[in-house]
């Protein structure tokens, strides 16, 4: 990493869990403290969101369907979002962002039923198609102080900068649990709101950054002269990429999502007690991020793979009785990986494109990521039914495989992308 990100002198004098997050640069920590105060609020009810559908009356089945269209808006929206990232700059979309996810909050708290749920959760989803604008602006702001910085350095910066949304959600999954079996689920979205707020005021504190478009990485500003290639031309070897990727991420998503319904339903776990395994994926997603984002994508992704795979053998043969939840918290800090399959791509996405037409790739990795969030709870919420073991399963079944695929398939190119 290169000096002016993490001073050496600086992390010596660093200690404990922390020390990732304090040797950021300005920008990217005031980043982290934006995210961090978001994960408190949506951590409260991120991992009962099945439960919130069941509450206002509707079955697992329609909860699979319910976040299946939510995972609709990332499809429809990523791709131009990433253009104007590419046009506009980051800024004002963060903003936009973060103002549609506190209007989003809003009207999933005063939902009257589970089908108002639907535009509630879709909403929330569009203001996650802010995602990319993060990225391009934390990259954006490493280059700007460290030109010599490379991918695998901006990774790593990208990485350690959301760890912190999930250490936001460490805590907030426990008084979500509790909270809502004293005062409903309905209460907890409520009270998210005020940390979404907190949030917003950070954001709206972020400084302007010069033109994304005249940023090179450090094999120098020789290839700006090289003509581009409309954004919408993609090679073979990124849509290779891109399809290996969204298989990745729809299986991943299959045995995900409806975690928290087996875990109730079969299993018995009350809901106070999901609570405290839903921290238990934070603190795994907190772990992972940092770990996993030291590797390059290849690696980290081939090991993403086999950890969610290893959750899922957890999650279906790991004995039931008394003391189930001891085990159960480290099936659910494997399951941390998912939070940070998205950010570990970025280094091989950004490996295969132009720098001019970066946050059109991160559009492309959050698309993906989209699509499988609408494919994965779909099939989930009709596997599911038919055997609740089933999704789980499935998943397992293909991540093995996959592992393997993406070891093989997402290789980094011989010439990286630096225009």
């Amino acid at each position: 990493m290169a000096d002016s990100q993490f001073s050496p002198a600086r992390s010596r004098r660093l200690t404990g869990w922390l020390q990732p997050f304090l040797a950021l640069r300005p920008v990217p920590r005031r980043m982290a403290l934006a995210l961090f105060l978001w994960g408190l609020g949506e951590g409260m009810w991120l991992y009962i969101r099945p439960l919130y559908v069941a509450e206002l009356g509707g079955s697992p089945a329609q909860a699979g369907q319910v976040l299946a269209v939510a995972g609709l808006a990332p499809v429809l929206l990523m791709l131009p979002t990433g253009r104007l990232i590419d046009r506009i700059g980051s800024r004002p979309l963060l903003i936009l962002g973060w103002w549609i996810g506190i209007v989003a909050g809003v009207m999933l708290a005063l939902a009257p039923n589970w089908q108002w749920l639907i535009p509630g959760f879709f909403l929330y989803a569009v203001s996650s198609t802010v995602m990319p604008a993060v990225n391009a602006y934390i990259a954006q702001d490493v280059q700007l102080e460290a030109p010599g910085s490379t991918m695998q350095n901006i990774q790593s910066v990208i990485s350690i900068v959301f760890a912190a949304y999930f250490t936001g959600i460490i805590v907030s999954p426990v008084i979500g649990g509790l909270l809502g079996e004293i005062m409903g689920l309905r209460g907890v979205f409520s009270i998210s709101i005020g940390w979404f707020l907190l949030s917003t005021a950070v954001i709206m504190g972020m400084p302007r950054l010069p033109a994304y478009t005249h940023l090179h990485l450090n094999r120098g500003d020789a290839d700006a002269a090289v003509p581009l290639k409309p954004w919408w031309r993609f090679s073979r070897v990124q849509l290779r990429l891109y399809a290996v990727l969204l298989l990745l991420f729809s299986f991943m998503s299959l045995g995900y999502i409806l975690v928290p319904s087996y875990v109730e339903n079969v299993r018995g776990v009350p809901l106070s007690l999901i609570g405290v395994l839903g921290a238990a994926t934070a603190s795994g997603g907190v772990v992972w991020m940092v770990r996993l984002g030291r590797l390059h994508s290849r690696k980290a992704l081939a090991a993403a793979a086999g950890l969610m795979a290893l959750a899922f053998a957890g999650l279906l043969w790991l004995p039931v009785g008394r003391w189930q939840w001891l085990p159960l918290i480290g099936v659910y800090f494997l399951l941390g990986v998912y939070l940070t399959v998205r950010t570990l791509s970025l280094g091989i996405v950004s490996e295969h494109a132009p720098v001019a037409h970066r946050g059109t790739n991160y559009s492309m990795v959050e698309t993906m990521f989209g699509i499988s969030a609408f494919l994965g709870p779909w099939v989930a919420g009709m596997l599911y039914p038919v055997s609740p073991q089933l999704p789980f399963l499935v998943a397992l079944l293909a991540l093995l495989p996959l592992a393997g695929l993406v070891w093989v398939t997402l290789r980094s190119p011989a010439t990286p992308h630096t225009s």
